[in-house]
């Protein structure tokens, strides 16, 4: 019984680890400011087989 209850604490550990890190990768996420413009073509190399 004292497994499962280590094995329980452990895995709710790691489940508060990768909801925190999430949250900090989403507030440190650059914001993206530039424009997405559909005037222009993006810069695609060429498919020299097409």
């Amino acid at each position: 019984m004292g497994l499962l209850k280590t094995l329980f604490k452990l895995s709710l550990l790691l489940v508060v680890g990768a909801v925190v890190s999430g949250i900090v990768m989403l507030v440190k996420r650059p914001k993206d400011d530039s424009d997405i413009s559909f005037e222009e073509w993006p810069s695609v190399p060429r498919n020299p087989t097409a």
